[in-house]
């Protein structure tokens, strides 16, 4: 069983690959939503998409470890960096987010591309919103990394805050103007003895270093009460929008931006 497992493993891996290859690559968009008026849009995050030659759609969390495991993280990173960069200049009204791994930051040649690729076109740089995933500890170079990203004129978001090594101390490395709590806090929101909840006390944590704080995996209107209640200034999930693509995507009625951040 663990041999045939490995096989199948092996053999996702390099679909997934050789659909890289073939220009399977995209990516879908998902709106962040105001708390108090969920018309009006903060951004979209992008998330990767790779369609295999079957025309089998494959979401990040099915192919984002392997790609890790052999490496292929850089490319995936630099890539997914110019796709939404093109969307950006291709549309004056889009602010997306671009995920970018803690290790391709602490690699000094994807580094330089990144940063070569974010100077090409500094026009861009304030509808770019930078969320650093967490898959190793940031620390060293990468902090003084996402502090030059910062520098160019992005916004830094913290992905997932309160899993993995996405970490309190994380906030206190570098400045950061939006923290995204982890969809965890939401889904298993326990009572405190005095009349809080789990998800008010990482909020308000997170409210202490960042003017945004967005609350991942919102799916059910009590959800998004406690998110509100908690003091999120934003939401995320399938509740208020559905991850598409761009030609799919329509800004719902309202203004975008994030309040507290320029």
């Amino acid at each position: 069983m663990i041999g045939n497992g490995i096989r199948s493993e092996e053999g996702h891996s390099a679909l997934i690959l050789q659909a890289i290859a073939d220009g399977g690559l995209s990516f879908a968009a998902q709106w962040i939503h105001d708390v108090e008026n969920i018309e009006e849009i903060a951004y979209a995050e992008s998330l990767a998409r790779v369609t295999d030659s079957d025309g089998i759609v494959h979401t990040a969390g099915t192919f984002v470890s392997l790609l890790e495991q052999q490496d292929r993280w850089f490319d995936l990173d630099l890539r997914m960096l110019d796709m939404v960069l093109s969307a950006l200049a291709a549309d004056a009204t889009l602010v997306l987010g671009c995920n970018l791994s803690v290790a391709s930051l602490s690699h000094p040649e994807c580094f330089a591309g990144i940063v070569s690729r974010i100077t090409r076109q500094p026009e861009l740089t304030p509808r770019l919103v930078v969320e650093i995933t967490e898959t190793y500890p940031l620390t060293g170079a990468a902090i003084e990394c996402v502090k030059m990203i910062r520098a160019l004129g992005c916004r830094i978001a913290i992905d997932d805050f309160g899993s993995g090594f996405a970490t309190p101390e994380s906030l206190l490395q570098v400045a950061t103007d939006i923290v995204k709590i982890d969809a965890c806090f939401i889904r298993d929101n326990r009572p405190s003895r005095e009349g809080r909840n789990s998800l008010s006390y990482i909020v308000g944590f997170a409210a202490c270093f960042a003017p945004s704080v967005v609350v991942e995996g919102v799916e059910t209107e009590s959800q998004l009460e406690a998110a509100r209640m908690a003091g999120a200034t934003h939401v995320q999930g399938f509740l208020l929008s559905k991850p598409v693509s761009l030609t799919q995507l329509r800004r719902p009625e309202g203004t975008a931006g994030m309040r507290g951040v320029g």
